[in-house]
């Protein structure tokens, strides 16, 4: 029988999972911020050196891309990488198809092109993690250089491998220079953010003992948050290095142990009246202790339910402790994790119908007018639908880059007609890009709205080894830009908006299916299903993070007691 007491302090915590120590210099944010900006802007001037060096004939796709693919951390600019090969190689095969089999005609390519995305970015949103980034770049890798081609087919093949050599380029230049340059390793940050887990988990099962549950609502969502951050963590840190691929089944037990117990925790919480006492016991001596009358037999019936959850928050607890001796050691539990996750069709068709939409309108908007830069909106349009028409609150995003762009327009004016007309070789060319491209370095580190100026200067300088400054056409380009964020914008908010009430109906109606399935399944695996369940709950908090009373009511409905 176990009787062990959940609130008892771990004795012995392994070393991996210690307590963080003191913040250093080089972990300051400001520091981390500063360090990025001047090695992305190295990366990108190696790139660039490259590309003009290898006559490529647009080498801001290079410097592009490394701004694209860099992060902070060195595991998630080589899992970025690995994945935008992969996404290119599939958009290049698809280009040549799309090029080649119907560039002879302009409305049935841009509608091949509009199904296309709209099937990538569906894809994208019913996986996780970075397989959702590979199908993102499959998808508007085909607007970005299929276009190219098709308003060129005589040099469609050329400019196909040139996009792609450029964009490898860039993606072989952000990781030499993230690994060799004071690389930034994310293990010591995955470690921390597991014992957060763990440390929560704990915190929840002795939470159970006393009469706040319901106050805790804030402890609750910082587990789903630290849960969430944990996987992204994770899936990057396998490609970092090999002793991350060597505990990653050992974290795997880990994380899903530390789910166990929350799991238990909140069934035996949201049992109405559910107290434990601060050990658990022997049933067999509450039977013979208690008396045989109606009254003595009902509460005997709930002293033994309540010694039956203390007893199964017990053996959570043990067991998240041995998970967490397993991942000090390097070594995995015999049990399984977990491996499932939900995925939401309607949520992610809508998603692609939204994106193919988005890009079928921009395209009829370039085909009735015959603006020559009308390929630059749909390329715009199809960018953004790829890459935030999934997140949460797309509309407030899609305003916050027109913002960016209209205050970004007097750096990068100044930058491209200012600075770089002065530029007489390369090394004065990189001093007069010093200024816009660190700035927007510093700035991506915290906020990823920052590589939006670094696309627009790209885009719109179109720099090269010989520079041709065409104001007309820089005015034009910033127009096209502008209309293509605005297509993007207006069917955000039109076609199926996402609101509050919305997400919680889907997310509860996919816990009734799940449980439905739960239930008739053969082999019920508890494991995968708390781990899909955490995994839901936690992007659908993400997306609720404005709206407390709905997120409280999913974390509520998500509860069912044993």
């Amino acid at each position: 029988m176990m009787t062990a007491s959940v609130s008892t302090t771990i004795a012995g915590m392994p070393p991996r999972l210690a307590p963080a120590a003191p913040v250093r210099w080089a972990d300051n944010p400001a520091v981390v911020a500063v360090v990025f900006a001047i090695k992305a802007f190295l990366a990108g001037l190696l790139a660039l050196f490259i590309a003009f060096w290898l006559g490529l004939d647009e080498p801001r796709w290079a410097l592009l891309t490394v701004f694209i693919v860099s992060q902070p951390d060195s595991g998630l600019v080589l899992a970025k990488g690995f994945y935008r090969i992969l996404g290119t190689i599939a958009g290049v095969l698809v280009s040549i198809a799309l090029v080649f089999g119907l560039s002879q005609s302009g409305e049935l390519f841009l509608a091949s092109l509009a199904l296309w995305i709209g099937l990538c970015n569906f894809a994208a949103a019913a996986l996780r993690n970075f397989a959702s980034y590979g199908f993102l770049l499959a998808g508007y890798t085909v607007a970005v250089i299929g276009i190219s081609a098709a308003l060129n087919p005589d040099q469609a093949f050329p400019l196909l491998l040139a996009r792609f050599t450029e964009i490898v380029l860039g993606i072989v230049c952000a990781s030499l220079v993230s690994r060799m340059v004071f690389p930034r390793d994310l293990m010591p940050k995955l470690v921390g953010l597991v014992e957060a887990l763990r440390r929560g988990a704990e915190r929840l099962a002795a939470a159970v003992r006393r009469v706040d549950w319901q106050d805790r609502a804030g402890e609750r969502r910082q587990f789903l948050t630290d849960f969430a951050a944990v996987e992204t963590t994770r899936a990057s840190a396998y490609f970092e290095s090999p002793e991350a691929r060597a505990c990653n089944g050992a974290l795997r037990q880990l994380v899903g142990a530390a789910l166990h117990v929350s799991a238990v925790a909140e069934a035996t919480a949201g049992r109405t009246g559910s107290r434990l006492a601060a050990d658990v016991p022997q049933i067999a001596d509450l039977i013979r202790a208690a008396p045989d009358t109606p009254r003595g037999n009902g509460e005997l019936v709930s002293r033994i339910v309540d010694a039956v959850d203390a007893r199964a928050l017990a053996e959570a607890v043990v067991r998240l402790r041995a998970a967490a001796a397993a991942f000090d050691q390097g070594t995995a539990a015999d049990d399984d994790a977990g491996r499932g996750f939900w995925s939401d069709p309607v949520a992610a068709a809508l998603t692609g119908i939204r994106s193919a939409l988005v890009v079928a309108v921009a395209s009829a908007f370039w085909i009735v007018t015959a603006w020559p830069n009308g390929a630059i909106a749909v390329i715009v349009a199809a960018t953004m639908c790829s890459l935030f028409g999934d997140l949460e609150q797309p509309v407030k995003i899609s305003l916050a880059l027109v913002a960016t762009l209209l205050i970004a327009f007097i750096p990068v004016f100044g930058t491209v007609y200012g600075l770089l007309p002065m530029a007489t070789d390369f090394v004065s060319m990189s001093v007069a890009l010093a200024p816009l491209l660190l700035a927007c370095g510093v700035i991506i580190a915290r906020l990823p709205l920052g590589l939006f100026p670094v696309a627009y200067f790209t885009v719109g300088s179109n720099i090269d080894n010989v520079m041709n400054y065409d104001l007309s056409a820089f005015l034009n380009t910033s127009i096209a830009i502008l209309m293509g964020m605005g297509f993007a914008l207006v069917l955000f908010a039109v076609f199926f908006p996402e609101t509050p009430r919305r997400i919680g109906n889907r997310f509860h109606r996919q816990l009734l299916v799940r449980l439905g399935r739960l239930c008739s399944a053969e082999h019920p695996t508890v494991a995968d299903h708390e781990r899909a369940l955490y995994e839901r709950l936690a992007a659908t908090i993400v997306r609720l993070k404005n709206e407390p009373a709905a997120a409280r009511a999913c974390i509520a409905g998500a509860i069912v007691p044993r």
